[in-house]
C-alpha cells in the first residue's frame, strides 16, 4: 500500500519540501502497519541556503487485517504466497485446508528440524479457508511441514549464549534480529539505535556474552567511497576479538536483498586467513521488500521478485556446502510481504518501540509453531512477576511476529545446532 503526498505553500516566499530541506515536493511513500511519520517542512529558499520555518509531521496509521476471533470449531488454513504476488507459479495461492494429523506426545510425532530452512507456511484458524474475514489473524504461526523449530526459555537461551561471541553484518534487517537477540539473552532492552557502523555490547548475559554488529552495505556512499564487504566483515573481527576457533564463535551474515553466492566464498576466504574456519556461521537468506513503486528507492517488478526467490534458493544450497547454517527469511516473508512496517523500502518486519504495559502478553507469545496440535499456536503464557519486572526494566522491546519468528529460528540453530561439515573443500 502506498499514499502520494503533494503539498502546496499558503505563502509565496516559501516552499514545502519532504522529509528535509531539500527534499521533493511530490512523492509516494509506503505505507507499513503501525504508525508511519512523513515530516512536511515549510522552507524559505530567499536566501543562500534554505532556512527551515516549521515542520509538519503526517502520521498515518495502518490497521492489520481484520477477522473473527477464533472460536471453538474452526478449521486450520494455510498458505505459501499471496495471490496478489505469485512469486511461485508452479504453487497455489490463498488459504487452503491443512489437515492437522492428531498429537502423539510433546511433539506431535514431529523430530526437530534439521536445518532453518526447513520447508512451511503460515497456518491460521478460520471458520473457512475460502474467506479470509473469518480468520483469527492474531493466531498465525509459521509451520515447517515435516518437523518443528525447537523454542528455548530465557534460562536455556542464557546457560547456550554463556562463553559466546555472536559478530552479526548485514542491514537494517539483520539489525533487527540482533536486537531480538539482545533484548531475550538480557530479559530487556535498555538501549538501541539505528546503527548504521559498527558497535560492540560487552554488557551482555551479565557480562558472559558478547555481541558486535556492522552495517553492510554503506549504500548512501559513492560506490568508490564504500567499505567492501571483504574490509567490513575484516575490521568487525578485529573489533570482536579475541576470538576462539569453535562454535562458541557465531558469525551471522545477511541482509534483505544484497546478498549473493560470491559473499559466501568471501567469508570462506576470510575465515580461513584469520583461522576461524571451526566457528559457526548462520547465512540468513534474502527477504521481501522493494516491490512497491516509491519515490526514491528502487522497485522491483514481479520477474524480479521471482528471479530473487531463484537468487534464494541457489545462496541456500551454497551456503549449505560451505557447512553453513541458514535461516530462509525469503520463504517466511513470502506469504506476508503486505505486513511490513514502516520504512521506505517496505522491508522491515520488526521496530523497536517504547515497552508498554499491554505489550506483555505479546512479549512472551510464540508466532512459531512447536508442532502440529489442535491449537494452532503455542499457548500464551500469563506474564508472571519476573516477566513484569523484565517489563518495568525494559525501556524498548522489538516489536513484529514475522522478525519474531525467523528470529527464533536463528536462536534455535545457534544453540541446537548438529554441525553440518562442508561436502567439499569449497574453490
Amino acid at each position: 500500500m502506498t499514499v502520494k503526498i503533494r503539498a502546496e505553500p499558503i505563502n509565496c516566499h516559501c516552499q514545502v519540501r519532504l522529509d528535509e530541506r531539500k527534499g521533493p515536493r511530490t512523492a509516494n511513500y509506503p505505507v507499513g502497519l503501525g504508525n508511519s511519520r512523513i515530516r512536511i517542512l515549510v522552507v524559505d529558499e530567499s536566501g543562500a541556503e534554505p532556512v527551515v520555518m516549521t515542520i509538519y509531521t503526517l502520521n498515518i496509521y495502518r490497521e492489520s487485517r481484520p477477522g473473527l476471533p477464533m472460536f471453538g470449531d474452526y478449521v486450520v488454513c494455510g498458505f505459501v504466497q499471496d495471490c496478489g504476488l505469485i512469486i511461485q507459479p508452479s504453487e497455489s495461492c490463498g488459504l487452503a485446508p491443512v489437515p492437522t494429523p492428531q498429537p502423539s506426545g510433546e511433539s506431535g510425532g514431529r523430530a526437530p528440524c534439521l536445518s532453518g530452512d526447513a520447508r512451511g507456511r503460515w497456518i491460521v484458524p478460520c471458520l473457512s479457508c475460502s474467506d479470509n474475514r473469518t480468520c483469527d489473524w492474531r493466531e498465525v504461526t509459521w509451520q515447517p511441514d515435516h518437523c518443528y523449530h525447537p523454542l528455548l526459555d530465557w534460562p536455556q537461551l542464557q546457560a547456550c549464549m554463556r562463553e559466546r561471541k555472536v559478530l552479526f553484518i548485514g542491514d537494517s534487517t539483520n539489525r533487527g534480529m540482533m536486537y531480538y537477540l539482545l533484548e531475550h539473552v538480557n530479559e530487556t532492552l535498555g538501549d538501541w539505535d539505528k546503527a548504521h557502523d559498527t558497535i560492540v555490547y560487552h554488557n551482555v548475559n551479565k557480562g558472559k556474552t558478547l555481541i558486535s554488529y556492522s552495517y553492510y552495505p554503506q549504500f548512501w556512499l559513492s560506490k568508490d567511497q564504500r567499505p567492501t564487504f571483504e574490509n567490513a566483515l575484516r575490521q568487525l573481527i578485529q573489533r570482536s576479538r579475541p576470538l576462539e576457533d569453535s562454535e562458541q564463535t557465531v558469525l551471522v551474515v545477511g541482509g534483505v536483498q544484497w546478498l549473493s553466492t560470491s559473499h559466501l566464498q568471501i567469508i570462506h576466504q576470510v575465515l580461513k586467513r584469520e583461522d576461524l574456519l571451526n566457528i559457526l556461521v548462520v547465512i540468513k537468506s534474502l527477504g521481501m521488500g522493494f516491490h512497491l513503486p516509491v519515490d526514491g528507492v528502487r522497485s522491483l517488478a514481479l520477474d524480479g521478485v521471482q528471479d530473487l526467490y531463484q537468487e534464494n534458493e541457489k545462496i541456500l544450497i551454497a551456503a549449505k556446502q560451505y557447512g553453513y547454517e541458514v535461516i530462509d527469511t525469503f520463504s517466511i516473508t513470502m506469504g506476508r510481504y503486505k505486513e511490513f512496517l514502516q520504512g521506505r523500502c517496505a522491508c522491515h518486519f520488526h521496530e523497536v518501540g517504547k515497552l508498554t504495559f499491554s505489550d506483555a502478553p505479546l512479549h512472551r507469545k510464540m508466532k512459531l509453531s512447536r508442532h502440529s496440535r489442535k491449537n494452532v499456536s503455542s499457548p500464551s503464557k500469563l506474564p508472571g512477576l519476573q516477566d513484569f519486572q523484565s517489563i518495568l526494566n525494559s525501556p524498548y522491546h522489538v516489536k513484529g511476529p514475522i522478525n519474531q519468528v525467523y528470529s527464533e529460528i536463528l536462536l534455535g540453530r545457534i544453540c541446537t545446532n548438529q554441525r553440518r561439515r562442508p561436502s567439499a573443500e569449497p574453490q
